[in-house]
């Protein structure tokens, strides 16, 4: 028996809402990022009311690490302010601009060290950063009117793509300034990151921004590059040149989303429809009837070779995982039901 994309939203939503999430960190944060994405797609009060009580929990505890990697459940903050207008969410996306912007670790270039809350990587950037601390220095600044952090989020998305995109148009995971050049592998859930970020900030970003063709570029070299190693069954493997390592679900989710997104906007070229179509079909055929994405790797560090990426695990329900999904399915849905944005009059 086979499901429509309302049974499986449904499901999956549920199923990331029964999870366990815990505390104020990345995984976490993905998870809300993607029912944030649904809330924002179907109007669901359930969903906000979900957010804010997760969110108001956090804060009550008071834990709300100050990490690079922690940033992420900020996003929501976002979403919640402004749907509420509430001020104390105001100052806490504030406090976290300013510790971005004035305290966070940096590599001696400038780029963010990428951070977690149970250790940090001297002198690593991380592909991760892009989504986890620099698109919610864009988001926040814009809706502060504040431009340096606007600029700063910028600087970082620049500085990763300087030293991680390659000539292919994929991105390594990571760049160690003492080895100064790239580490890890081409990883294919950091590429899902940095395709997810080029796409959000072409939407974010007004057309008088200097900066949005570089963005455009960058994007259109990547999909180049991905649509080159794209496998049979739509997905990628885990490390995207080695087709001994396994293949991989959350990356299929997060480009395929990055694709819809882009082409939603007009921002990238109608050659990726199938690209994208071909990996959201992969990955909701992944999804169990219990919504739960399968075949999504572990939290994964940057690697010494490709064979310490195919043994990471992959069996585990993850939140980052149900939040990329959630993010395509969002997609999916806006696909299925409205004009694109740059055809609506």
């Amino acid at each position: 028996m086979s499901r429509n994309l309302a049974t499986i939203i449904g499901q999956v939503s549920q199923a990331t809402r029964r999870m366990p999430m815990a505390e104020w960190n990345w995984s976490e944060g993905v998870a809300l990022y993607g029912l944030v994405s649904l809330w924002k797609a179907t109007k669901d009060d359930s969903l906000q009311l979900y957010l804010k009580t997760w969110i108001d929990d956090q804060l009550e505890r008071g834990h709300v690490f100050e990490t690079v990697n922690a940033t992420a459940p900020c996003f929501s903050l976002i979403e919640l302010y402004v749907a509420s207008g509430e001020a104390r969410y105001a100052d806490i996306i504030k406090s976290r601009t300013d510790f971005l912007l004035r305290r966070a670790e940096r590599l001696a270039n400038g780029a963010f060290e990428h951070t977690l809350v149970e250790t940090n990587f001297g002198g690593q950037m991380w592909v991760d950063t892009l989504f986890m601390a620099g698109l919610f220095l864009v988001k926040a600044g814009l809706l502060f009117n504040d431009r340096e952090a606007v600029d700063e989020g910028l600087n970082q998305y620049f500085l990763h793509v300087r030293h991680l995109q390659q000539e292919n148009g994929l991105y390594y995971h990571g760049w160690d300034e003492r080895k100064n050049g790239p580490i890890g592998c081409l990883w294919a859930r950091g590429n899902a990151w940095a395709a997810i970020v080029s796409a959000e900030l072409l939407v974010l970003l007004p057309e008088t921004e200097p900066r949005r063709n570089a963005i455009k570029d960058s994007l259109d070299r990547q999909l180049a590059g991905l649509s080159r190693y794209q496998d049979v069954s739509g997905l990628w493997t885990t490390v995207i040149d080695d087709p001994k390592t396994y293949l991989e679900t959350s990356a299929a989710a997060g480009i395929a989303y990055a694709v819809k997104q882009a082409l939603r906007y007009g921002n990238v070229e109608e050659a990726y429809v199938e690209m994208a179509n071909r990996a959201a079909r992969a990955a909701l055929s992944h999804v169990d009837w219990e919504g739960v994405f399968r075949g999504v790797s572990a939290g994964t560090g940057v690697q010494k070779h490709a064979g310490e990426y195919h043994v990471i695990a992959q069996h585990r329900a993850e939140g980052y995982g149900q939040g990329l999904l959630l993010m395509l399915l969002s997609a999916m849905l806006e696909e299925s039901g409205r004009a694109p944005e740059n055809q609506r009059q």
